[in-house]
């Protein structure tokens, strides 16, 4: 009889011997990560996936302009299709990281599309704002944050030396998004009108299924067996611990697959001293790798919420302040969406005209997020101070736009405003892991692009709102501009935090 697989009619106790040979057989199975060949065709579908989300999301104040002359109501429910476009890109990275646990990055780029498609078709049925809001706003948002999180991580897992330059194409995708979709979009509305609009966008999100077909599963390997497995599995790095990949593997041995080997004794020698039995090897093993021993609790639904999310990151007060501080930066960052419509309502300019607005602030934010790389890594400059002066530029030039009432005025300002954005987005992860460290930059980047995403999706109503009652666009920059000074007090408190902690040391 082959005893090599479990009989559920049999109860015995494995030896100390047989449990962790089980687990270094597993620890053993890991991906063969390409780091070429079709790995650059996933870069490819990831590049243009970031190309369509970012391009959407930007497109925003062009939309708002399309919205107002179909539906006659405020702009501050006009703003709201766009704000949760925008807005859901972050917020919906819990869901999508959440999604990523149980299926693979195929299935779940596959049902964004789907569902991105079937929100942008419902909204053309819409018969009123608020339809528009739910169908396309909500469902359609929901789908493009669940692409966007799911894509910047699946394009780093096929490659390793090349990883910098797979992650850097992926990003510039949406770089061109940002610069090329507001003008796509302001074609497709004075051709089409809204309505048929939508329908080509529909078509749009409906490739990104074609996109995510692309990116087939990773080669498994067995160290030692000489054996590969293509396995669509779930096992992949989670979003953040990308950068964290490669030192792992030294002289070809894995340090987390050595800390399991002798973690397998210990419990086994535990186990055998209190007498309770093992669980047999399962004759149908999913998941491969280590994380398969990582087992929960037996805790309350509460507990094991606060650990997924990272409820113990807040202790921190430099992340609290952090998160505070972008929150006001993401206000900011939000009053670009009403660029376009103040230029062609207050200013007379054209649509066109707006277009290329946005066509510059998106091509000046993509070379800010390559330059930082260049002043952080290359001339040493301080994060810390970039991040400073990056709020600061934001501050002049929230005060300067509203009073640019011609486009060779505006076209430097809303260039230098977009190159400072570049520069704040690109700090995100840098700020953030330098404030909680490495270990917890996953839970803690994520929870930061959460607030973000809440403060993207609740701003534009907000400076809808302030529109309807002064009927001027000077206030919502001006209230841009307060939010990005507010920014700027908080993290200067975690500067002066640093500052007292690095006394205390020396002291």
């Amino acid at each position: 009889m082959n005893r090599s697989k479990f009989d559920p009619q049999m109860s015995f106790q494995p030896t100390r011997h047989e449990t962790a040979v089980k687990d270094v057989e597993i620890c053993q199975k890991r991906p063969v990560v390409p780091d070429g060949g079709w790995g650059w065709v996933v870069c490819f579908a990831a590049a243009c996936t970031c190309f369509v989300v970012s391009g959407l999301a930007s497109s925003a104040g062009i939309f708002l302009i399309g919205l107002r002359r179909s539906f006659d109501d405020h702009v501050s429910k006009l703003s709201t299709v766009g704000a949760l476009i925008e807005g859901l890109s972050m917020m919906a990275a819990p869901v999508a990281s959440i999604l990523l646990n149980y299926f693979s990055h195929r299935t779940v780029l596959i049902i964004a599309g789907l569902i991105g498609c079937t929100g942008a078709v419902l909204g053309t049925f819409s018969v009123s704002i608020n339809m528009m809001i739910v169908t396309y706003g909500l469902i359609s948002g929901v789908s493009l944050g669940m692409s966007f999180f799911t894509c910047q991580i699946i394009a780093g897992l096929y490659f390793d030396k090349k990883r910098a330059l797979a992650i850097g194409i992926t990003n510039c995708g949406g770089g061109m998004g940002t610069m090329l979709f507001s003008l796509i979009v302001q074609l497709l509305l004075d051709f089409y009108g809204l309505r048929s609009t939508l329908l080509i966008i529909a078509g749009i999100l409906l490739n990104i299924t074609v996109l995510g077909a692309l990116c087939r599963p990773l080669p498994y390997t067995s160290a030692g067996a000489g054996n590969t497995e293509y396995k669509d599995g779930t096992d992949h790095p989670t979003a953040m611990e990308l950068p964290s990949l490669a030192p792992e593997y030294i002289n070809g041995e894995n340090i987390k697959q050595r800390e399991m080997i002798n973690e397998a004794f210990d419990l086994s020698d535990e186990k055998q001293n209190t007498g309770s039995p093992l669980p047999a090897e399962k004759s149908d093993i999913k998941d491969e790798t280590i994380v398969e021993k990582q087992k929960i609790d037996g805790g309350s639904i509460l507990k094991r919420c606060s650990a997924v999310i990272g409820v113990e990151i807040f202790k921190d007060i430099n992340f609290v302040l952090l998160t505070i501080s972008y929150t006001f930066w993401v206000s900011t960052a939000a009053m670009y969406a009403f660029i376009p419509p103040m230029c062609v309502w207050s200013f007379g300019m054209s649509k066109q005209n707006a277009a290329l607005l946005m066509l510059f602030l998106g091509m000046f934010a993509t070379i800010g997020e390559l330059l930082l790389g260049v002043f952080v890594d290359f001339l040493h400059f301080s994060s810390n101070k970039i991040y400073v002066f990056s709020l600061s530029i934001h501050v002049i030039t929230a005060i300067l736009i509203p009073h640019c009432n011609r486009f060779e005025y505006m076209a430097p300002v809303v260039s230098v405003f977009g190159f400072a954005s570049g520069l704040a987005v690109s700090l995100r992860l840098v700020l953030t892991t330098e404030v909680v460290g490495l270990e917890h930059s996953t839970k803690a980047f994520s929870v930061l692009s959460f607030f973000c995403g809440i403060l993207f999706s609740a701003s534009p109503p907000i400076y809808g709102l302030v529109f309807d009652a002064t009927k001027s666009f000077v206030a919502i920059f001006y209230g841009g501009g307060t939010c990005a000074l507010i920014a700027i007090i908080f993290f200067l408190l975690i500067m002066y935090r640093n500052k007292i902690h690095e006394k205390r040391l020396q002291k």
